[in-house]
């Protein structure tokens, strides 16, 4: 029994070590490509084939076809597995496509300057990390210099602010370890915060409020809902699972195998009758816990 748990221990080290001697496919010091002067926002997956590197036999994305233009707020939806945060990972250059081109303003995303890419955007997801120091420091986290009435600016615009004056010490309270003396919701506002302060060209939310109660989703949605007006040329991705928040979208896009196969807005949708429908449908008739 000791010898088993010791080749174990031994396999585990094994995974562990290898994981720190391994070479990203996408070498930061290989990607200090080109800076878009004008960036507007504008985006196109042209026939983009995409496959995980450690699930060869899976194809994700075939034959994805998307566009999106600047200032336009569109939803992926979709079952688990469909290619939703596949999107988003390809956006922030977590990976490369593996056919086809993602052109942001009609240049292929692998000629940019990626620390500026991801300046660029701006990602709230499900889980947002807050670090153990207040929360003016949470929201300025990797920024210099950024003054104070940045700050409350970007707090207002999440629906936090007010939150944040009725604390003892404001904007200087500690939000503990991992965000663990705030709420979900108070955190996901804080995180909210934390990406307007940077004033992204494109906005993604991936699940942003699936995993609150309907109170807290209310309130993060209309804050989220602030986020796309404040900037009328920002432009917006979001991925959601609760279609309740979506229907201000200017399109759906409806999800299945790595294919687009429904697209319309909320109304067009509806009067359609397909998939959109039938999950929307199929939410609302759901019994509430």
């Amino acid at each position: 029994m000791l010898s088993g748990r010791i080749g174990q221990s031994i396999s585990a080290a094994q995974i562990f070590f290898n994981l720190f001697d391994r070479i990203p496919s996408i070498d930061n010091a290989s990607t200090q490509g080109q800076e878009l002067s004008n960036f507007r926002g504008d985006v196109n997956f042209d026939h983009v084939k995409f496959v995980y590197p450690t699930r060869p036999a899976s194809t994700i994305l075939n034959n994805f076809q998307l566009n999106i233009k600047s200032g336009q707020s569109i939803a992926l939806i979709g079952t688990s597995g469909c290619g939703k945060s596949t999107v988003i990972q390809l956006l922030e250059r977590f990976y490369d496509t593996t056919q086809g081109q993602l052109l942001l303003d009609g240049v292929d995303i692998r000629q940019l300057n990626i620390q500026w890419l991801r300046s660029r955007l701006g990602l709230v997801s499900q889980e947002s990390v807050l670090f153990d120091m207040t929360i003016a420091e949470n929201i300025t986290y990797g920024l210099e210099n950024i003054p104070m009435e940045d700050v409350i600016n970007a707090a207002n615009k999440a629906n936090i602010h007010e939150f944040i004056l009725q604390l003892p010490q404001g904007y200087e309270t500690r939000v503990g370890v991992k965000g663990s003396m705030m709420s979900g919701g108070q955190k996901q506002r804080i995180a909210i915060a934390r990406v307007l302060v940077r004033r992204p060209k494109i906005l993604l939310l991936d699940e942003a409020t699936s995993a609150m109660d309907p109170l807290n989703e209310e309130i993060v949605q209309e804050a989220l809902n602030n986020t796309q007006k404040e900037d009328s040329n920002r432009t917006s991705i979001i991925i959601a699972h609760r279609l309740s928040t979506i229907r201000s979208c200017d399109a759906i896009y409806v999800l299945d195998q790595g294919h687009i196969v429904e697209v319309g807005n909320h109304n067009e949708l509806m009067q359609r009758r397909g998939i959109y429908y039938k999950m929307l449908l199929a939410q609302n008739n759901r019994p509430k816990l």
